[in-house]
């Protein structure tokens, strides 16, 4: 009762709106961001390409998020989280929004690279926001449940796909994503800057005061070995992750000869199913176990369920629990991955040290995994790619987060 009373208290609190936003932000994004995803197969059919092309495209836009999320950590350390959060909400909405006029590929392309580096920066500024404002005992379980957003988006996205992609055409799935761009000032007028980063600046004056780029030289000097082992892991676990992300519908349309809207509602039950992963893996890394543990425990989990689902899941029920548990265990990851890379370092390198060792992973592996996965579908199979290029780094990855401290889970941070 103690604990509920605690969180109840905590509901009412300025933090807690910076949660509840950051969500709201992220849970938009994503939705706004995976649309692209149920879009592929009309795309290969309207433009005459073949899936290569798809590759090319999603990978070109993980190759400037990279860069993008580095910069964007950076600024965010530099003037503060809630300006930079607020405008890359609204410039991705716009730029995702303009899918549905794109007339060409060229047009199409250069929308999608913008659109997602500015989405893949807004990730890592709202988790260090949320990072540095929860409650000391309870900051797994807030920042860990923010990560739901991820599945939500993906749900809400399969919401809006399903009633419109099969009598308006991939292009009408786009058109909501306005409606982010016009909440977007009123995003910025309720939330308010993360307390922690105004602490800071208050407290260091001139010594706060530096180049966009010392914070990332600081960080290559006094915090390697914790740098590399986070960008490595997250290297890893993320080439699964991308690939179910981008591809999961269109492995469904092609291995089992589902209709769009099919595989839109089979994916989105799955994310549904997903979603409880992320507040399960966030109480198991507060109050069980430590939340470097809790990662290597979920990713080695999601890897088999994984491994069930390419390899002997009926289509049907069998395949949506399945793939249902894969994205509870494999996504549900992420709940202690950006907790445990946040409490690492301090907060004048936080966003920084999120955007090299957690964001620009996943961006980097995103990039190198619709290449692979497009490769592979069309030599190798399905089954064989997703093994190759999914399930065996998510075994490897569990191992190299196993090289980080043990910590005890809710330390204080600075």
């Amino acid at each position: 009762m103690t604990n509920l009373r605690q969180l109840v208290q905590f509901a009412k609190t300025e933090p807690a709106r910076i949660f509840f936003i950051s969500l709201l932000a992220i849970t938009l994004s994503t939705a706004d961001q995976s649309l692209f995803s149920y879009a592929i197969p009309g795309l290969l059919e309207e433009f005459e390409i073949d899936l290569n092309i798809i590759g090319y495209m999603l990978s070109a836009s993980f190759f400037v998020a990279s860069f993008a999320v580095v910069f964007v950590g950076m600024l965010s350390d530099y003037i503060g989280r809630r300006l930079v959060l607020v405008t890359l909400l609204g410039l991705s909405a716009l730029f995702v929004g303009l899918h549905a006029f794109a007339d060409t590929l060229l047009v199409l392309t250069i929308l999608r690279v913008s659109g997602f580096a500015l989405g893949a920066g807004l990730y890592l500024v709202a988790s260090t926001m949320v990072v540095e404002t929860a409650p000391q005992k309870y900051r797994g379980l807030v920042a860990g449940t923010l990560q739901i957003g991820y599945p939500f988006g993906f749900a809400i996205a399969s919401l809006i796909v399903v009633p419109l992609i099969d009598t308006y055409g991939w292009r009408s799935i786009f058109l909501p994503a306005f409606i982010v761009l016009l909440i977007s000032p009123l995003i910025a007028y309720v939330l308010p800057e993360s307390s922690t980063f105004k602490n800071l600046q208050q407290t260091s004056g001139d010594e706060n005061a530096k180049g966009l780029s010392d914070s990332l030289r600081e960080l290559l000097s006094d915090h390697k070995p914790h740098l590399f082992i986070c960008f490595a892991g997250s290297f890893l676990i993320s080439l699964a992750i991308g690939g179910t992300t981008y591809f999961l519908p269109t492995f469904l349309v092609s291995h089992y000869d589902m209709t769009l809207s099919q595989a839109g509602a089979i994916v989105g039950s799955s994310y549904a199913i997903g979603a409880i992963g992320y507040i399960l893996s966030s109480a198991v890394g507060d109050f069980v176990l430590t939340r470097r543990n809790t990662l290597v425990i979920w990713i080695l989990f999601g890897g088999l369920f994984f491994l069930y689902a390419i390899w002997e899941a009926q289509i049907g029920v069998i395949l949506t629990l399945s793939l249902g548990m894969t994205i509870l265990f494999l996504y549900g990851s992420e709940a202690v991955r950006m907790p445990l890379i946040g409490e690492l370092f301090p907060t004048h390198l936080r966003a920084t040290a999120t955007g090299v060792s957690g964001s620009l992973a996943v961006t980097t592996a995103w990039l190198t995994a619709p290449l692979l996965i497009s490769w592979g579908s069309q030599s190798i199979g399905w089954p064989l790619t997703f093994t190759y290029f999914g399930i065996i780094p998510l075994f490897i990855s569990s191992c190299v987060f196993l090289l980080l401290p043990n910590k005890h889970s809710n330390a204080q941070i600075h």
